[in-house]
């Protein structure tokens, strides 16, 4: 995943055909903003390239290629994990080996809407989910299932392949990930699981996120703004845990996903 500390700009006058266009690029660096720079003109290097037609595969299906995670880095858990704060003002957990699944719709059949006698879409997703992992194929892998706002946050544990892998695509699949979400893994190849509440859901209007290169007066109003979303936000939980399937090892990633997202506070969802 691309989550780095400096972030620095490369533009360049590209030829697009009969035209020309200037282009700009972020490049990122933990080490300093000269190796960020460095980053972005390679970027740009790659994209000059493939305009010129030097490659012959679209930027987007190079399996080498990521999409950039330009977010304030937060807090580090280890190298694997990274909270950020996304472009509304929550924090994000950023993990390379950590899978998080977002199930957030279920398709019900008709026979499903006829005889549901009660029963609501999260009911649904839950059989669905249970059903999944009672799969033979993951009965070496543990399931901590969260409910959400609009659905459920399913953390596997015992699993480490690869983001991109053909396995991670096939658990995402049987459990029904979001399709959205699903592919945002691949492009940041990363899982993303949201800590603190969406905005809106705590009546607190969305913020302006300058970053980088945020300004001393940017910085006051966006600390009075998450002053005011802290406060908002404290009798407020991000999900619930519903239930454990199959057996968890206790891990600092998960212990602390629970402790900012109030897994066991009965709060409302948001």
């Amino acid at each position: 995943m691309r989550i780095f500390k400096y972030w620095a700009t490369a533009s360049r006058v590209l030829q697009i055909d009969d035209f020309t266009q200037e282009s700009t690029v972020y490049g990122g660096s933990d080490i300093s903003i000269e190796h960020a720079r460095k980053d972005a003109e390679q970027r740009l290097d790659k994209a000059a390239a493939k305009i010129q037609e030097k490659i012959n595969r679209v930027f987007n299906n190079d399996p080498s290629y990521e999409v950039d995670i330009r977010e304030e880095i937060i807090e580090k858990i280890d190298s694997n994990n990274i909270i950020t704060r996304n472009r509304y003002g929550a924090q994000v957990l950023n993990s390379t080996d950590t899978m998080f699944i977002d199930v957030d719709s279920y398709k019900l059949s008709f026979m499903k809407i006829f005889f549901r006698r009660g029963k609501t879409n999260k009911d649904f997703m839950l059989a669905g989910i249970e059903k999944a992992a009672a799969k033979s194929v993951y009965s070496q892998l543990g399931f901590r299932i969260y409910e959400t706002y609009k659905g459920y946050r399913i953390l596997v544990s015992g699993f480490h392949y690869p983001v991109r892998s053909i396995e991670t695509k096939s658990i995402l699949k049987d459990f029904n990930g979001d399709r959205l979400y699903n592919y945002m893994c691949e492009k940041q190849n990363c899982y993303r699981a949201r800590l603190t509440p969406k905005p809106n859901r705590v009546e607190q209007k969305l913020p302006r996120i300058i970053f980088p290169d945020r300004t001393y007066e940017q910085q006051n109003v966006l600390d009075k703004w998450l002053d005011e979303y802290r406060y908002k936000s404290q009798r407020y939980s991000t999900c619930n845990l519903v239930k454990e399937i199959g057996f968890i090892s206790s891990t600092r990633v998960i212990e602390y996903h629970d402790r900012i997202s109030k897994v066991n506070s009965n709060y409302p969802l948001a």
